[in-house]
């Protein structure tokens, strides 16, 4: 009987078990990416809670990453390089992050939050760099 038990339950979280992020975008879909998404890539600014004049920037879009059950792929790394690639195919100069929590006993996903700016003059851009937090990631 605890034999049948521990198998249901193995299925029961396989079966809601998620692979990745719950990806939440605000502004911009996924049909505003160039044909060319999957393997677009920039080098690109992150910075937390960056503060800018809104008279300076142009806001492109806001996404979130979230916790979408028990998921395996969700990891600061994983959620960060979404983030590149989105902010790329959307031409930002910068990544804002406005929110982040990492991996703990409530979530085992790191979840953030973020904005992709576009400098309206580009010569502001040259002097950025990521915060250290984001060098490697």
């Amino acid at each position: 009987m605890h034999r049948m038990l521990g198998i249901f339950l193995f299925f029961a979280v396989i079966l809601f078990a998620g692979c990745a992020s719950k990806i939440t975008r605000y502004g911009y879909g996924l049909q505003d990416m160039p044909d060319k998404y999957k393997n677009f890539g920039c080098d690109i600014v992150i910075k937390k809670d960056f503060v800018y004049n809104k008279d300076e920037v142009d806001i492109l879009g806001e996404i979130k990453a979230g916790d979408s059950g028990l998921s395996f792929d969700c990891g600061k790394k994983y959620v960060l390089s979404l983030f590149k690639k989105e902010a790329c195919a959307l031409s930002a100069d910068l990544i804002n992050i406005t929110y982040e929590r990492n991996i703990d006993l409530w979530s085992s996903c790191y979840r953030a939050k973020a904005q992709f700016l576009r400098f309206k003059d580009k010569e502001k851009v040259k002097n950025l760099e990521s915060d250290a937090a984001y060098i490697d990631t």
